[in-house]
């Protein structure tokens, strides 16, 4: 990919289409782009994160096998951002993280997604929507029993 094309695909990302274009252009060159196969694993469970992943094409799923045998599940999708809830709270994962398709990912250092916040006053009104968005699905869930979307 170009930088150009990197950019494009940054910006369909709903977390960082209202970020300037020289800021993405950072993003795109700071960030890491990573593939992960269907199945990998990217990180385990009790990993304290090193950054955030944003994903550009794929499915990724936060999974956590309980002592009962049962597993639960957590499904992120194309446009999603995973790591920023657990570095948010200087806390490790709480369950595995794998493709569950094959995977397009940025991953932004631990330091850029601080600076970020630090400088870019719209990427913090963002990030808190996204989420206060998860935790009202999360909040809907528990409440209700009802599937998370």
């Amino acid at each position: 990919m170009t930088l150009e094309s990197d950019i494009v695909c940054l910006r369909s990302i709903p977390l960082l289409n209202s970020l300037p274009a020289p800021r993405l252009k950072l993003l795109a060159l700071m960030g890491e782009k990573l593939h992960f196969d269907a199945g990998t694993v990217i990180i385990e469970e009790g990993e304290k994160p090193e950054g955030v992943y944003f994903i550009l094409q794929g499915e990724v799923e936060l999974s956590h096998q309980r002592d009962d045998g049962r597993t639960k599940r957590f499904l992120f999708e194309t446009g999603s951002i995973f790591g920023d809830v657990p570095m948010l709270c200087d806390q490790s994962y709480i369950g595995e993280v794998a493709a569950k398709t094959d995977v397009a990912a940025l991953r932004l250092p631990k330091d850029v997604f601080f600076e970020l916040l630090g400088t870019v006053p719209d990427f913090c009104v963002a990030l808190s929507r996204d989420l206060a968005s998860r935790l009202y699905r999360l909040a809907d869930f528990v409440l209700h029993n009802e599937k998370v979307h």
